[in-house]
């Protein structure tokens, strides 16, 4: 399971040195000169440019593309940070787009890393990275990491961040950082990563429950509770909206993991499941479904954004932002065709356009 899926791994729900343009002066009084760039996320281990993703990048004026080069995760055996599932280019990288490299770093990483082990992880990070882009030809000015940091990890990742922060200084590059709603409403608290610039995650904001009323991808009631907290973060932001699905398994009211890209039909298709509800399926007997075991009597309860849930969620992450602080880049969550023949061309540039 990718990092963005995971228990966050809250979960997907920070810090993201972003490279991005510095959108337009915003003087006193007058409206925004120039509109966000636009962007996807790609969150695969395999890229391969399928027509229907070039074509979509192209016709929606896609300006960036942020890419997951891999994930660190902490190894216990090893009692080391380590890099796993790495991004593998099946096909040439886009040349007309700016290309984000991303690695995401669990928390664990900086909950058990030794303080004397910090920099060399940002030595190793920034090597790896720099022979995966050397490896495709790219040049790229911004990198960003993914981390969604605590009170106990807060002080090394930060250390990490600035570490990397200066070493791509000297090669007039940036850092980002991803940044959770918490962390935008707690600032005080959570602290202000050491980074060029911040990619807000607008999705994302309440801990994975099993049949919980309300969407832990997107609800406006949780985004409403956050969005005003914006506008006062320190740091310069860019923001990123969902644009995937998920499901929810869980045995007894326990959660006991996600599974990516199961629609309503992938379940309502499948004889072991009844319908119990709307996106709420259990199953009725034993069997193996998409590579997962299930029992009698669990659940499974479909979250999956629409346009028109994201574009809600775009224009409160614009009001949220106010007239002044304007985002940098506007992106999506994430580009892959499955997503694609949900959001059509004309719903995603409807979306973009709401800033």
């Amino acid at each position: 399971m990718n990092s963005r899926f995971g228990w966050r791994r809250t979960l997907i729900s920070g810090a993201i040195i972003a490279v991005t343009v510095v959108a337009g002066a915003f003087l006193a009084g007058s409206f925004r000169s120039t509109p966000p760039a636009r962007a996807f996320y790609f969150w695969r281990t395999q890229w391969v440019a399928s027509p229907e993703i070039l074509a979509n990048l192209k016709s929606g004026g896609i300006d960036h593309l942020y890419m997951r080069f891999f994930d660190v995760e902490w190894n216990p055996a090893e009692a080391a940070a380590v890099p796993v599932s790495p991004l593998h280019f099946q096909s040439p990288l886009p040349e007309d787009l700016e290309i984000v490299p991303v690695v995401y770093l669990t928390n664990a990483v900086f909950l058990n890393i030794r303080a004397e082990d910090v920099a060399p992880l940002a030595d190793n990070v920034w090597r790896k990275v720099s022979t995966m882009a050397g490896g495709q030809h790219l040049t790229f000015r911004e990198l960003q990491i993914d981390c969604d940091w605590s009170d106990s990890s807060r002080d090394k990742y930060f250390h990490f961040a600035e570490l990397l922060n200066r070493k791509l200084h000297e090669e007039h590059k940036i850092v980002s950082a991803t940044i959770r709603l918490h962390q935008i409403k707690y600032a005080e608290r959570t602290g202000i990563p050491p980074v060029a610039r911040g990619m807000l995650m607008f999705y994302n904001f309440r801990q994975i429950q099993a049949d919980s009323a309300l969407s832990s991808i997107f609800n406006a009631e949780d985004a409403g509770r956050y969005a005003a907290f914006i506008s006062s973060y320190p740091l310069q932001l860019d923001v990123v909206l969902p644009m995937f699905s998920w499901s929810i398994h869980s045995r007894g009211g326990r959660v006991l993991g996600l599974m990516e890209e199961t629609s309503t039909d992938d379940a309502a298709a499948f004889e072991g499941f009844q319908k119990d509800s709307p996106g709420r399926f259990s199953a009725v007997r034993s069997f193996f479904f998409h590579g997962r075991y299930f029992m009698a009597g669990d659940r499974l309860a479909v979250e999956q954004t629409t346009p028109e849930l994201t574009h809600k969620a775009a224009l409160l992450a614009k009001r949220g932002a106010g007239r002044g602080k304007p985002y940098g880049t506007v992106a999506l969550f994430d580009l892959n065709e499955r997503n694609l023949k949900t959001y059509t061309t004309a719903e995603i540039g409807g979306i973009l356009d709401a800033f």
